[in-house]
Formats: C-alpha cells, structure tokens, sequence
C-alpha cells in the first residue's frame, strides 16, 4: 500500500508543477484588477504594499520586491509575481508533507489551492485564499507536537497571525482548527490555552483596528442591499444560493457530502457537530453581509473559506480511515477534483485571455500613435470578453511599459475623466492612476515607467476630416478568423482594418462610422446586406485588430461573408473583399 501513498504523492507534486507552468503562460491574465494593483506598487516603490493590515499580502509581493533590488526586466517581475502565488502554496504544501509529516495536510493545501477558485485564481493575490492555506500549516504545525520546542511555538503563533490578520473570515478557520485538534488529542492544557488566548487578542485587535473598507464589509446587516441571513429563507433567493454552489462548486458538494457521511458512519458526533455548524455558520455570515445568492468575484472569495472547511475535514478524515482501499480511493478522488479543476480553470479564462489579447491590440496602436496618455469611449471597446474595471489605466500602464519605459502609456476611459472632475486637476505633468487618484510623474518609478508631459488624446473621435467616400479607395478588411457558423448564432469574426489614408477615420459614437458586413449566397445573390453593427475600437490610422459581431445565415451551405464599413444614414463602403464560410 506504501506504493499507492508515494504514487499519490508524486501526484500532487505533478499537480503543482503543471499550475507553476500554467502561471507562467498566463502571467498578465492574472494580473487582473486587484493583483495589478498591488503588484504595480509593489515594483513602483520596491517595497511592500500592504492595506487595512492585511499584512499576509506581503507574501504576494516577495519575489517582484526582490526582483526591482536586481533591476530585474518589467516582464520578468510580471512572470514572477505570477508564480509566486504558486510557490507560495507549494512551500505550504512541502512543509506539511516532509518537516510535519502530514500528508492530509498537504492534500489539503493541494485542494484548497484551487477547489473553489476560478476568478481568484486570476486575481490571485487575494489575501483571503492565502490565509486558508495558512490555517492548514497552523493545524498541522498544531498536531505535530512540534511546540514543545520554542522556536516552532514561535512559527506556530506567527502563522497564527498571518491566518488571522488575514481576513475577518479566518479567524472561523482558526478556531475549527484549535478544537478538531481538541477533539482528536483531548485537551493540551499549555499549548490549546496559549492559541485561544492569541486568538481572543487577535480578534479584539482586528476589530479595535478595522479600516473603513473593513467595516464597510462587516457590516452586520446590509441595510443598502437588503442583505440578511433571513434571505436563505426565502425559495427564490435558495434558488440561486444552490445554483451556485451546483453550477460552479459541483467538486466542493462532492466533498461535503462524502466527508458527512464519513464523520456519520464513524460516529464521530463531536467532529459532525463542529464541521456541520462551522459550515452553516459561515453561509449565515457570508449572507448576512452581502447578496450572496449570484456568482461573481466578490462571492467567490466570500465563500473561499468554506473549501477551508470541507477539503479540510475530508483529507484529514480518509486520512483515517483503517479501510486502505477506501482511503487510497478518496484521495485519489481528491487529486483527480484538483486535475479537473486546473483544467476548468484554464477554460474559464479564455474570455479574459481574449481580453488580454485586446488590451495589448490597444496598446500597440497608441504607442505607434506617439502619445502616452489617451482617453476611450468603454461603449467602443466592448466585446463579449471585454471587461473595464477601475484598473485599465494600470493594467495598460504594465502592459506599454513592457516594451520599455520610453513606451508607457496609460489608457483611461472617458467616463473616468469626467468622474469626480478629474479634467479639471490633471495637467500636462500629471495622469489618472484610477478613477479615484490622480497621479503626479514624480510618483512612477523611472526605472520602469515614463510618461510623456502632455494632455490626454481622445481615441475615439467624432470629426471626419474630410468625405466618407474619399476613405473607402484606401481602406481593407480582412477575414482573420472566423467564429461559430451554426444557423442563426451570434458570431464573432476576427478582422484586421488598414486605412492607408493621411487621416483617421473617426470611430466616435457620433460620427456614425460602424464596422458591419454582407451575406452573398454561392450565385452571387444577395442574402442579407444590412449586417448588425459594431462599433470601432479605435480611431482607425493605419492597420488595427479587432472582433466584430455576425448573426449567421438561417440556411445551412455556402455563403460568401464580405465585411465593410458603413457611415449610417449616408453610404457604404462598398469594400469586395470577401471570404466563402460554410453555414451548418
């Protein structure tokens, strides 16, 4: 049986290895919102960026920190800021497998990595994920016995506070762990009275010190979204509560309800108690906070502490269990949820991968426009994957800056100039670092960011510089790639656009200038001529990429697809470039 065990192990070792790798191809995908944030400061001041005391971020910024002492390339501080993450997990899961010997302890942190996580896992600095591994360590260091040497009591409390400092949440986590290990050892009189002491000061410093943020977020009742426990009550909002948790925490149901009738058929009563009542105690405390019945970023992350609680109990249950055959089983079963869930984990991505790939297209063509700081229309960039969130303007920042500091640029929405009356504070010496904060130069790092003393440059503009139909003789577009042809879908066609003309033509929502197209049947017959529109990404100068959106022919066979621009309630294009698709 020892086969089995080192088999398992090898497993979860490959397991981590293909998440290593995974965050390295996906290195500026999961520098989404939040983790570009913190990442940004991070490299900016070659420090630490840490908020509400939420000191466990640290740990997320260790290697970009490190890496601006070395004058590391931008890429490369990206790349490791990204596998960071996952190193970070697997020195966890290391340290609880070899120094500890707890293995269930390791295929806990192995589960809890990625069981529940699809948006944290690109935005993966989120301190509430780091601090669930955390408690692992906590319990395994707790259970080894290892305290009784002062330097492991001196980790044991360390990595106490870290679990608590990072999250309100966690301490629930803490405190399942303190009294499962009660309830499997009897009471330690020395050891069990020392963590709940540091446990009872930890919360009563956490709440004396809450930010504005935190209290905001810990409100008993959500007066302004109605939130409240009492909602569960309610069949429709139960309704969505379970469409959730079955439509994206399928695995995590799976789990709770072998580790329920583990701890049943065991008849481990006092262990059934504390999984089941910490389990619904977290539901009542997520809802009662906030609407917690839809699935989002924000849920997702309030809800991460209940894979805590299931992975936990279930791997140290089969753990054990006399039946090797069943214990071998689960665990495997375990290993095979994580494989599972990397790989929808990739899958889910490959909108923001899309996303990704659009805000390089933008950044590319305004730094062949020469500025460095430019405003868009977020109704012109919009696609089916686009997703704007309040940090564009750094994301584009990392982005540009890649290439060199002498081609940063920041791309910042229309909307986020005219918020707060932010056209009126900046100048030619100063930028939006986000809708909330204006920005002098002095603030970039020069080491890795520059920008140019000027005003913001409109990317999308409503003058034409001269007539329609002087554009159409220089101006192409050409099929790139095609999506889904079923009968009657929504599509989206992957096109490039070149004007060669001296002028932009204008993609301003006024100036009446779409992107659309034309079905021909195989004879020439015209089937559809009146295509749906889209709008320009961009003022067009030069050759741009983008999506456009296509409804399919109803009729299955060949037709031919001829994209072109049209300046509404004035003239085609006319353009006779075309590609044949087969509708099926």
């Amino acid at each position: 049986m020892k086969t089995f065990d080192n088999i398992s192990v090898k497993l979860g070792h490959a397991l981590f290895f293909v998440l290593m790798l995974l965050s390295i191809v996906l290195y500026k995908e999961r520098l989404f919102a939040d983790a570009s944030y913190y990442f940004f400061h991070a490299i900016n001041k070659g420090w630490f960026h840490i908020e509400h005391g939420r000191t466990v971020l640290g740990i997320s910024q260790l290697l970009p920190v490190i890496g601006t002492y070395f004058h590391l390339p931008l890429k490369v501080l990206m790349v490791l800021a990204s596998l960071g993450h996952e190193l970070f997990y697997y020195a966890i899961f290391l340290f609880c497998l070899y120094p500890l010997k707890d293995r269930a302890g390791a295929f806990a942190v192995l589960g809890i990595h990625i069981i529940g996580q699809l948006w944290l896992y690109y935005s993966p600095m989120l301190e509430i994920c780091y601090g669930a591994a955390l408690a692992v360590a906590f319990y395994s260091l707790l259970r080894s016995g290892r305290y009784k040497d002062d330097k492991y009591l001196v980790l044991l409390l360390f990595i106490q506070w870290f679990t608590m400092m990072s999250h309100p949440e966690n301490f629930l986590l803490v405190g399942v762990a303190i009294v499962y290990d009660f309830i499997q050892r009897g009471f330690q009189k020395k050891i069990h009275s020392t963590v709940f002491a540091f446990t009872v000061l930890g919360f009563l410093l956490e709440v004396l010190t809450f930010s504005e943020y935190e209290r905001g977020h810990t409100e008993i009742v959500g007066e302004e979204n109605q939130a409240s426990a009492l909602n569960l009550l309610d069949s429709e909002y139960l309704t969505g509560f379970l469409e959730v948790f079955t439509g994206h925490y399928p695995d995590l149901l799976l789990l709770f309800g072998i580790t329920t009738l583990l701890l049943l058929a065991t008849k481990s009563w006092k262990k059934s108690l504390l999984f089941l009542a910490s389990v619904l105690f977290l539901i009542v405390v997520v809802n009662q906070a906030a609407i917690a019945n839809g699935y989002n970023r924000y849920n997702e992350s309030m809800y991460n502490p209940l894979v805590f609680l299931v992975v936990f109990f279930f791997a140290h249950e089969i753990e054990a269990l006399k039946k090797l055959w069943l214990k071998h089983a689960l665990q495997y079963t375990l290993l095979a949820i994580v494989g599972i869930r990397i790989f929808w984990t990739y899958d889910f991505g490959e909108p923001l991968r899309k996303r990704s790939a659009q805000l390089e297209r933008l950044v590319d063509y305004a730094q062949q426009l020469g500025h460095s700081k430019y405003l868009l229309n977020s109704e012109n960039f919009h696609s089916y994957y686009t997703s704007i969130t309040w940090a564009n303007p750094i994301e584009t920042l990392l982005y540009s800056a890649i290439d060199g500091k002498e081609s940063s640029l920041s791309i910042s929405t229309e909307g986020e100039y005219v918020f707060n009356n932010n056209y009126k504070i900046l100048n030619d010496s100063s930028y939006m670092f986000r809708r909330f904060e204006v920005k002098e130069y002095d603030f970039l790092n020069p080491n890795y960011f520059q920008l140019k003393k000027e005003r913001y440059q409109y990317l999308n503009n409503t003058n034409i510089d001269k007539a329609p139909s002087a554009y159409k003789d220089n101006f192409s577009i050409k099929l790139l790639e095609t999506g889904d042809l079923k009968i009657s879908d929504t599509s989206y066609f992957f096109v490039e656009l070149e004007n060669k003309n001296l002028e932009k033509l204008p993609s301003g929502i006024e100036s009446g200038v779409r992107l659309s197209y034309h079905w021909m049947r195989e004879n020439g017959e015209v089937y559809d001529w009146d295509g749906v529109r889209t709008n320009l990404e961009v003022d067009l100068f030069g050759k741009y990429q983008q999506h456009m959106k296509v409804v399919i022919p109803g009729e299955k066979g060949y037709f031919r697809f001829i994209p072109d621009i049209v300046v509404e309630g004035k003239m085609w294009f006319n353009l006779e470039e075309g590609d044949q698709v087969v509708v099926f």
